[in-house]
C-alpha cells in the first residue's frame, strides 16, 4: 500500500513528430509524449536501443533527431519507453514513411528502330515515393501523361520521345530520352548495265538502281556474295564492277538487294551472254583410216559465242561450207582434210587439219606343217600361208597368243615352232591371222595330236575297309595315247582283264589286289596295289551297376557289358562324352565311375556304345534317380504388412527328393499341416509364421519364419490453430489433430512440403509455427496428412487470412493546380485488410469519409487536403497530404505611361497596370520581346524604361500581358508618337493611348 500510494501506474505515451511527413536527407525528430510520475525515458528501433552516429538523443532522452533521412535504414519502428521504479509503460510502434525521388526516369524495354504498322510500347519508369506522375513529349509536344503508352508506327511517328517524371509531394522531376527511327517498305530494285554488249577480256559496270531509305546494298552471283580480285564493288556498293570479263566465271545471274533494319527487297535476276571465240578448231568423231565403201563422216567444232561459220577442203578443194559432211569411202577419198571456223562477229578465225587413209579386205589363210605326225619330246613347226596386202601376222594357241620359253616365232611372225613337244600344253587348236588396219582373216584351226604314256596306274579311290555283303567295284586308271592295256590280280592270281571288274564283299575277299597297265605302242608298263580288310555286324550291349540305389554325396559305377568283334567302347551322359574332374573311365573305357553323386548333374541318362570300323551298337539309356534334401525352406514372396480384410495365402517350398511334408506355426501354435494356406487379415492375425519342411526318407528338416504386421485405415485429421486470428508479424501455430495408429505426420502448403527458415516444425511434425507473419507468402492453404505405411488421410485445406496495413496512404491521379469552375475529384488509397476507413481534411476540417469525393473549384477550395487512411482492427492510421491551389480569370490589364509626352533623347517607362492573382508580366513591342541595351525591364517585369528616345525605333505598338499557371490577358497596344526636339508639329493618333509634342 506504502509503493502505490508514493507511484501510480503511467499511462500509455504517445509519440508527437517534428514534421507532418519524413523527407529523404532531411532531419527528423520524434518526442515522447507522456504525463505522470516519470523517472527515465528509453527509445527502441526495430526493437533494440537506437545506435549511430545519425541518431541524437536529448539531454533528457524524451527526443529523438534521425539526421539526413534515407529511404532504407530509418523506417524503424521506432517506440519509447517510459518508466519509475515501480511503473513502466510503452507507445505503439511508429514506422516512418519516407518520401523521396524520383531517383533516375528510364524509358524500359523498347529498341531504337521500327517498321510501320509496327506497335510501338514506349514504358517509362522511375523509382520515387510516392508514385511519380509522368508525361511524355514527341519532338516536343504532349502526347501522353502515363506511364507507358502505344502507337501504330507510321513515318510521323519517328522523332525524339522524352519522358518526364515528377514527383509534386518532393518537387523533384527526372527526364530520359529515347530517339525512334521507323521505316517504310522498300520497293523493288533494278540493274542498269554499263555497255549494251559484253565482250569477252573487257570490263563491265552493274548499278543497283532504287528508291527509299536505303541503308545497304548488296550483290549476289550464283545466289552468294562477290568474291575474287576481279570483282570490284564501289564504295556504296551501288556498282558491282567485272575486270576482263570471262564465258565461264562471269555469266551469274547476278542480284541486287537493298535493306534498311526492317526491310529488304531484291532485283530480278540479270545473266551476262558474254561473246568470244572461236577459241580453237577441232575434227571430232572421226578415225584417220577407213576401209572401202565405208560411211565417213567429218564433223568441226570451234568454241565460239555466236556460233563460228565453217568451211571443209579435201588436198586443198571446197568440198563442203557447214560444220558435218559425209562420204562413202574409195580409194580416192584418201588425202587431207582442212577445216576452216571463223566468227563474223569477232573476225577470228581457226583452222584443224586430218589426213584420211582407205584399206581393202584380204582372204584365208592355210597352216603348213614341218612333220606328219608329232611325237611327245620332239620339235614341230607351223607356217602361216597367205596372199594379199598383209600388214602383220598373228598366231592363237587355244584361243590366246603364243607365251613360254618353248614357243618360237619367226621374224615376220609367219612360222611357230614348237620345242620338246608336250601331251598337255601343246595340242593347240592353232590359227594364223593375217591383218591390215581395217580387215583380217584367220585360217582353220588346227590341232595336234601326242603320242605318249602309259605314265601312272591308280587304283581309283576306294576304302581299304568294308562290311559284309557289299557290292565293290575296283577300278584302274593310267594316262596313255593310246589307251592301255589292264590286268588284276588277287594274292597273285589273275582275276580279270579289264580295267574295272565287281565282287559281292565276304570274309574271302580280304587280301591284296595288284592292277597291271600296258601300252603296245610305246612299250610302258604301270602297276597299282590296294589291300581290303572285310567286317562283320555287332550285338546290343548293356549297363550293368555297382549299387542298386543312387545317394547324394556317394560313388557310382557303370560297366559296359557286350560280346563281338569290338574295336572300341564309348560311353555317352546326356549324349555326349563324359567330361569333368568327378567322372573317371577305366583304360579300356567300358567302366564309368561317379564320384560324389549331386542331384542336378549326374541324373543322365547314360548309354554305352561298341564299334568297329563298319558297325556300332548302343546301350538302352539308363538314367540315375539320386536321392536329396529337403535343402531349404522358403516363404513364397509376400508382403509383410497388410490392411485388413485382405485375403492372404501364405505359401512354403522346399527342394526335396523324394517330396517333403510341411508343417505351419503361428506365433508356436500349429495352424496348417501343407504347403499353402490362407486368412483374412485381422488384427489377431499379427505375429511370427514358422514353416517347417520334412523328408521322412532323409530325416532332414528345414524351417523358414515370417512376421506380419495388419493395418487398419486412418479416419481424417483436423488443423487447431494456436490464435483465432492472424496477424502479420506475429509468430502463428497450427496443430495436426488425429487418432489411430499414426507413423508419421506431414504437412503441406500450397501442396508443397513446407520449406524455409521462417516455418518451424515440431520433432514429431505435428504442429507447424510459422514466424513473423507475412501478408504475401504465409497464406496457404494449409494440409496437414498422417500415414502409416498402409493407410493416409488428409485434413480439409486451411487458408491464413492475415491481417495488415494501412501501410501508406496515397493521394492519387490529381493535379496540384485548377482554374475556378473546375470539376476536382481527389482519390486516396492504402493497402490494408480489412479495407481502410478514410477520413478527407481541408486545412484541419473534415470534408468527407469516403476514399473519393468532388468538388467545384472555387477560391475558397484552396489550401491544403490531408487523407486519413484508418483500419479499426489493426489500429494503425497512414495520412496523405495534397496542396491545391485555384486561380481564377485574369482581368485585361492597362499601360500606365511616366510622363505625359515622349521626348526624343529622353527616358521613357510603361508600367503594366494589373489585378488579381498575376505571376508574370511580359511585354511585347511589335509583336516582339523587347530587346537592346536602351530597354530596361524592373525586376519583376511589370515596368519597362525606354533610354534615349528615338523617333523612329521607339514607336512601338506596345503591348503588356499579365499570366498566373492557368490564366493570362493582354493590353490594349500603345504607340509612341515620338518628335524631334526642333521641329515642332503635333499629330492626331488614333487608337492609341498619348499624342506626344516635340518641344524645343
Amino acid at each position: 500500500s506504502e509503493r502505490n500510494s508514493a507511484h501510480a501506474p503511467l499511462s500509455k505515451p504517445t509519440i508527437l513528430t517534428s514534421n507532418n511527413t519524413a523527407v529523404e536527407t532531411k532531419d527528423f525528430s520524434l518526442t515522447c509524449n507522456a504525463t505522470g510520475q516519470i523517472h527515465a525515458y528509453k527509445w527502441f528501433i526495430n526493437g533494440v536501443a537506437p545506435a549511430g552516429r545519425r541518431i541524437q538523443l536529448s539531454p533528457d532522452r524524451r527526443t529523438l533527431t534521425l539526421q539526413s533521412l534515407k529511404r532504407r535504414v530509418n523506417k524503424g519502428p521506432c517506440v519509447c519507453e517510459i518508466e519509475n521504479p515501480f511503473y513502466r509503460n510503452r507507445s505503439d510502434p511508429f514506422t516512418l514513411d519516407v518520401a523521396y525521388g524520383p531517383d533516375i526516369a528510364t524509358i524500359v524495354h523498347s529498341p531504337d528502330e521500327y517498321p510501320t504498322g509496327a506497335n510501338i510500347t514506349l514504358s517509362c519508369v522511375a523509382d520515387s515515393n510516392p508514385a511519380a506522375q509522368f508525361t511524355w513529349l514527341h519532338n516536343g509536344q504532349s502526347v501522353s501523361n502515363s506511364a507507358t503508352f502505344s502507337i501504330i508506327a507510321s513515318l510521323s511517328d519517328a522523332g525524339t520521345y522524352t519522358c518526364t517524371a515528377s514527383n509534386s509531394f518532393t518537387g523533384l522531376t527526372r527526364t530520359a530520352t529515347k530517339n525512334i527511327i521507323i521505316y517504310a517498305p522498300l520497293s523493288k530494285p533494278t540493274i542498269l548495265t554499263s555497255n549494251n554488249t559484253e565482250v569477252e577480256t573487257k570490263d563491265f559496270s552493274l548499278t543497283c538502281y532504287a528508291t527509299g531509305q536505303i541503308h545497304a546494298y548488296k550483290w549476289f552471283i550464283n545466289g552468294v556474295a562477290p568474291a575474287g580480285r576481279r570483282i570490284q564493288l564501289s564504295p556504296d556498293r551501288r556498282t558491282l564492277t567485272l575486270r576482263s570479263l570471262t564465258r565461264s566465271f562471269n555469266k551469274g545471274p547476278y542480284v541486287c538487294e537493298i535493306e534498311n533494319p526492317f526491310y529488304h527487297n531484291r532485283s530480278d535476276p540479270f545473266t551476262l551472254d558474254v561473246a568470244y571465240g572461236p577459241d580453237i578448231a577441232t575434227i571430232v568423231h572421226s578415225a584417220d583410216e577407213y576401209p572401202t565403201a565405208a560411211n565417213i563422216t567429218l564433223s568441226c567444232v570451234a568454241d565460239s559465242n555466236p556460233a563460228a561459220q565453217f568451211t571443209w577442203l579435201h588436198n586443198g578443194q571446197p568440198v563442203s561450207n557447214s560444220a558435218t559432211f559425209s562420204i562413202i569411202a574409195s580409194l580416192s577419198d584418201a588425202g587431207t582434210y582442212t577445216c576452216t571456223a571463223s566468227n563474223s562477229f569477232t573476225g577470228l578465225t581457226c583452222t584443224a587439219t586430218k589426213n584420211i587413209i582407205i584399206y581393202a579386205p584380204l582372204s584365208k589363210p592355210t597352216i603348213v606343217t614341218s612333220n606328219i605326225t608329232a611325237v611327245e619330246t620332239k620339235d614341230f613347226s607351223l607356217t602361216c600361208q597367205a596372199t594379199g596386202q598383209i600388214h602383220a601376222y598373228q598366231w592363237f594357241i587355244n584361243g590366246v597368243a603364243p607365251a613360254g620359253s618353248r614357243i618360237q616365232l619367226s621374224p615376220d611372225k609367219r612360222t611357230l615352232t614348237l620345242s620338246r613337244l608336250t601331251r598337255r600344253d601343246n595340242k593347240g587348236p592353232y590359227e594364223c591371222e593375217i591383218r591390215n588396219p581395217f580387215y583380217s582373216n584367220r585360217s582353220h584351226p588346227f590341232t595336234l595330236d601326242v603320242a605318249y604314256g602309259p605314265d601312272i596306274a591308280t587304283i581309283d579311290h576306294i576304302s581299304d575297309q568294308f562290311a559284309t555283303g557289299i557290292n565293290v567295284t575296283l577300278s584302274c586308271v593310267a594316262d596313255s595315247n593310246p589307251p592301255a592295256q589292264f590286268t588284276w590280280l588277287q594274292n597273285g592270281q589273275s582275276v580279270s582283264n579289264s580295267a574295272s571288274f565287281s565282287i559281292i564283299t565276304s570274309l574271302n575277299h580280304i587280301g591284296n589286289y595288284t592292277c597291271i597297265a600296258t601300252n603296245s605302242f610305246t612299250g610302258l608298263t604301270r602297276t597299282a596295289n590296294k589291300t581290303l580288310m572285310i567286317y562283320a555286324p555287332l550285338s546290343k550291349p548293356t549297363i550293368v551297376t555297382s549299387n542298386i540305389t543312387a545317394v547324394e554325396t556317394k560313388d557310382f559305377s557303370l560297366t559296359c557289358q557286350a560280346t563281338g568283334q569290338i574295336h572300341t567302347y564309348q560311353l555317352f551322359i546326356n549324349g555326349v562324352a563324359p567330361a569333368g574332374s568327378r567322372i573317371q573311365l577305366s583304360p579300356d573305357k567300358r567302366t564309368l565311375t561317379l564320384s560324389r553323386l549331386t542331384r542336378r548333374d549326374t541324373k543322365g541318362p547314360y548309354e554305352c556304345e561298341i564299334r568297329n570300323p563298319f558297325y556300332s551298337n548302343r546301350s538302352d539309356p539308363f538314367t540315375l534317380d539320386v536321392a536329396y534334401g529337403p535343402d531349404i525352406a522358403t516363404i513364397d514372396r509376400i508382403s509383410d504388412q497388410f490392411s485388413t480384410g485382405n485375403n492372404v495365402t501364405l505359401s512354403c517350398v522346399a527342394d526335396s527328393n523324394p517330396p517333403a511334408q510341411f508343417t505351419w506355426l503361428q506365433n508356436g501354435q500349429s495352424v496348417s499341416n501343407s504347403a499353402s494356406f490362407s486368412i483374412i487379415t485381422s488384427l489377431n492375425h499379427i505375429g511370427n509364421y514358422t514353416c517347417i519342411a520334412t523328408n521322412s526318407f532323409t530325416g532332414l528338416t528345414r524351417t523358414a519364419n515370417k512376421t506380419l504386421m495388419i493395418y487398419a485405415p486412418l479416419s481424417k485429421p483436423t488443423i487447431v490453430t494456436s490464435n483465432i486470428t492472424a496477424v502479420e508479424t506475429k509468430d502463428f501455430s497450427m496443430t495436426c489433430q488425429a487418432t489411430g495408429q499414426i507413423h508419421a505426420y506431414r504437412w503441406f502448403i500450397n501442396g508443397v512440403a513446407p520449406a524455409g527458415s521462417r516455418i518451424q516444425l515440431s520433432p514429431d511434425k505435428k504442429i507447424l509455427t510459422i514466424p513473423n507473419l507475412t501478408r504475401r507468402d504465409n497464406k496457404g492453404p494449409y494440409v496437414c496428412e498422417i500415414e502409416n505405411p498402409l493407410f493416409s488421410n488428409r485434413s480439409d485445406p486451411f487458408t491464413l487470412d492475415v491481417a495488415y496495413g494501412p501501410d501508406i496512404a496515397m493521394i492519387v491521379r490529381t493535379q496540384d493546380v485548377y482554374p475556378t469552375g473546375a470539376n476536382i475529384t481527389l482519390s486516396c488509397s492504402a493497402i490494408s485488410n480489412p479495407p481502410v476507413q478514410f477520413t478527407w481534411l481541408q486545412n484541419g476540417q473534415p470534408v468527407s469519409n469516403s476514399a473519393t469525393f468532388s468538388f467545384i473549384a472555387s477560391l475558397n477550395r484552396a489550401g491544403t487536403y490531408t487523407c486519413i487512411a484508418s483500419n479499426s482492427f489493426t489500429g494503425l492510421a497512414r495520412t496523405a497530404n495534397k496542396t491545391l491551389i485555384i486561380y481564377a480569370p485574369l482581368s485585361k490589364p492597362t499601360i500606365l505611361t511616366s510622363n505625359r509626352t515622349a521626348v526624343e533623347t529622353k527616358d521613357f517607362s510603361l508600367t503594366c497596370q494589373g489585378t488579381g492573382q498575376i505571376h508574370a508580366y511580359r511585354w511585347f513591342i511589335n509583336g516582339l520581346a523587347p530587346s537592346g541595351s536602351r530597354i530596361q525591364l524592373s525586376p519583376d517585369k511589370k515596368i519597362l524604361t525606354i533610354g534615349n528616345l528615338t523617333r523612329r525605333e521607339n514607336k512601338g505598338p506596345y503591348v503588356c500581358e499579365i499570366e498566373n499557371p492557368l490564366f493570362r490577358n493582354r493590353s490594349d497596344p500603345f504607340t509612341l508618337n515620338v518628335t524631334c526636339e526642333y521641329i515642332c508639329s503635333s499629330y492626331m493618333v488614333h487608337d492609341y493611348s498619348l499624342v506626344v509634342s516635340s518641344q524645343r
